[in-house]
């Protein structure tokens, strides 16, 4: 009686691993998003660097909260490329731009 038992046990353990894995296999990846838009030289836009550069350390409402002028976004800009922001002169010039034209004074 008990190898009956034992037989049975191990069937429904091995049932409910198969439906495990065939509901977990059946899963959908979600789509990528789509890639940045980029201005004629093949740099990005400035809205685009602020949310795929800036976002990836801190909350974008620290950016939309502030209100600087384009010398003072120019030193927040270069104070991120320090602290290690990757951005060419060309992007962080748009960034800065971007940054002076929507959240300045």
């Amino acid at each position: 009686m008990k190898v009956r038992t034992t037989i049975l046990v191990l069937i429904l353990v091995g049932l409910v691993i198969v439906g495990l894995v065939v509901a977990c296999g059946g899963a959908q990846e979600e789509p990528a998003a789509p890639p940045p838009e980029e201005g004629p030289s093949g740099e990005l836009a400035g809205e685009e660097l602020l949310e795929t550069r800036c976002a990836r350390c801190h909350a974008l409402d620290i950016v939309e909260g502030a209100t600087k002028t384009q010398a003072e976004w120019e030193s927040t800009v270069q104070r991120m490329i320090a602290k290690g922001t990757e951005l060419t002169d060309a992007e962080a010039q748009v960034l800065v731009e971007y940054l002076a034209e929507t959240y300045g004074p």
